[in-house]
């Protein structure tokens, strides 16, 4: 066969097989082209349908990861999900954690805005702050998914952390606390500018680290008392812009020492935008069971409907995939497994230990949380002064009298009230008004309040430091049962309500009430629904102070001996923080 046969027959096959394939081509095209077509017209159906009537499922995400979680729903709504035989749709709104909580779990209404179907705060704490409360309980239902993570870290700035030694080395819990109970040398300066707890993770981290370190019983909530004294509560510094006003506090005219609790992501936000001047930071290390805590991001659901759920479980899918974890990483968060993203060198975090807090147990969370509001809450107070004789007797202590003695406590006691509290005082004796043995000098009223030309702090300062001995025996019983049926019969239930006896501990004028009288009277007046303090500071040793004990603890409160003026302080703190044991009692 010749060559050009060759060629003829191999094109005529070519040829053949071209248009053997090409026919197939053709009718493969108008295959596809129909189901194509037919799948098109499926998926404009079906996005039509869901543009009509979708199944959206709100998703209430925490502020700072909001970004990355609205790029993962942007992603979930060009996909394609069915639940209940419709389409669903996501819709990311960023909502407060602690405003989210308050609501699922019954103690806030939603003020008109559309309920949570699904939820992702910053940090499992709040989970546990909802779910102990019956609503929060049946309403939010844990998933197991965790979106991201941040480790908390102590961050001051730098300009104020080159002057605080104690800083420039690894940092623990104790450095926030107050030098009485372990912290940094007063002379340092340091300033604690703590996170509300109630409205802010870091904080109420924070909040839960300190109480494990000083543990349980009377000496440590005295102790977490101190500290909830001695630190500003503020806002939570947990952007570039909030940390860039945490860090002038630093420039004069303050020339602060500041020091506050963030996270990672925030501090590594903060620095690239202030690559020259980076935070001066610390992941808090301790002993075994106490380290640094993380932001957590939980995936929870909050919607009882049932086709809701199964909706919103599809989206926490996508939020256990691979792009999720990229997007958190970009974010400056680190993905669910811990991982981060690169550490810039600037940062100075990579080389530091990273100690892991442990768990939190469910019931952690509300337990300090309830003890801060409890020691949170503004007082009110009505001072009773002796000023009977018996309060012209030495003191023991040098020369002083025990009027002397008396005066200088109150004094001393008077400026550890914060401005919040409200006080009015009284002093007694036998027949000071009449035939009453008490007399009211100073209306129970905010201390900065105005009364004539100072403040109500400014006049009972006055008052106090003018009082003398009069000539007249005591009529202590009447008097407390008094002054505790006036706080009774004006209690407000936003503060704390107490009846402060500041006394020599005699009870000496005819026609007295008996304490047999008294402490029965004091008990059926005593409701632990509207409770009343009774402290009784003894000052002195001329008193029956066992009789004094029980009186005060018929009346919801406690009884201190008090011989050095000195000691006011550990009084004060002590008695403050038996808040803390109001309701529900404490764990000795």
């Amino acid at each position: 066969m010749s060559s050009r046969a060759r060629r003829g027959r191999v094109s005529r096959r070519g040829r053949e097989r071209h248009v053997r394939v090409g026919l197939l081509v053709a009718i493969a095209v108008g295959i596809s082209a129909v189901v194509m077509a037919t799948l098109t017209a499926q998926a404009v159906v079906a996005r039509t349908s869901c543009n009509d009537h979708p199944l959206l499922v709100n998703v209430a995400v925490s502020e700072d990861i909001a970004p990355a979680i609205e790029r993962v729903g942007q992603l979930f709504n060009r996909q394609s999900h069915d639940a209940d035989g419709r389409c669903v749709e996501v819709q990311i709104t960023q909502e407060d954690p602690a405003a989210v909580a308050s609501v699922v779990d019954g103690q806030a209404s939603s003020g008109g805005l559309p309920a949570a179907d699904a939820w992702i705060p910053d940090s499992s704490l709040w989970v546990d702050v909802a779910r102990a409360y019956p609503l929060g309980a049946q309403q939010v239902q844990t998933t197991g998914i965790t979106v991201a993570r941040s480790p908390l870290m102590i961050v001051m700035p730098p300009a104020a952390a080159a002057q605080v030694p104690a800083f420039n080395s690894s940092v623990g819990w104790d450095f926030l606390l107050p030098a009485s109970v372990g912290g940094p040398p007063s002379a340092q300066g340091v300033r604690v500018d703590l996170p509300d707890p109630t409205q802010s993770a870091a904080g109420l981290a924070a909040l839960i680290e300190v109480s494990r370190l000083l543990g349980t019983g009377p000496t440590a909530r005295t102790d977490l008392t101190k500290f909830v004294f001695s630190a500003q509560s503020s806002a939570q510094f947990d952007d570039p812009t909030s940390l860039a006003a945490f860090v002038s506090l630093a420039s004069p005219p303050l020339d602060a020492h500041p020091v506050t609790v963030t996270s990672e992501q925030a501090v590594l936000s903060y620095d690239s935008v202030h690559p020259g001047q980076p935070l001066a930071a610390r992941y808090p290390v301790g002993s075994t069971a106490l380290g640094t805590p993380e932001l957590d991001y939980p995936y929870v659901l909050t919607s009882t409907n049932p086709a809701e759920q199964v909706a919103a479980q599809e989206f926490g899918k996508l939020l256990q995939q691979g792009y999720t974890a990229q997007l958190v990483r970009y974010y400056g968060f680190r993905s669910a497994n811990g991982v981060t993203g690169t550490l810039p060198p600037s940062s100075g975090l990579a080389p530091q230990p990273l100690q892991l807090a442990a768990p939190d147990a469910p019931s952690e969370a509300q337990t300090v949380l309830q003890a801060w509001r409890r020691l949170q809450v503004g007082s009110r107070d009505l001072a009773v002064m002796d000023v009977s004789s018996a309060t012209d007797a030495p003191s023991g202590l040098g020369s002083l009298t025990l009027e002397q003695l008396l005066t200088q406590t109150a004094e001393l006691g008077l400026e550890l009230f914060p401005d919040s509290a409200q006080m009015g005082l009284w002093e007694f004796a036998d027949k000071l008004d009449g035939s009453l043995p008490y007399k009211q000098l100073v209306t129970v009223g905010p201390l900065p309040g105005e009364l004539g030309l100072i403040s109500r702090r400014e006049q009972i300062l006055e008052i106090d430091s003018a009082l003398h001995s009069l000539p007249a025996p005591a009529a202590l019983n009447q008097t407390i049962l008094a002054a505790y049926q006036q706080m009774n019969a004006t209690y407000q239930p936003n503060y704390t309500n107490a009846v402060i006896i500041l006394t020599a501990g005699v009870d000496n004028a005819a026609g007295d009430i008996p304490v047999s009288t008294l402490i029965p009277r004091l008990r059926a007046l005593y409701n632990p629904n509207r409770p009343v303090e009774l402290i009784i500071l003894e000052l002195g040793t001329s008193g029956d102070f066992p009789v004094l004990e029980q009186v005060a603890a018929a009346g919801g409160g406690a009884a201190y001996q008090v011989t050095d003026p000195t000691q006011v302080g550990k009084v004060f703190f002590e008695a403050v923080a038996r808040r803390i044991c109001q309701v529900g009692g404490c764990v000795p």
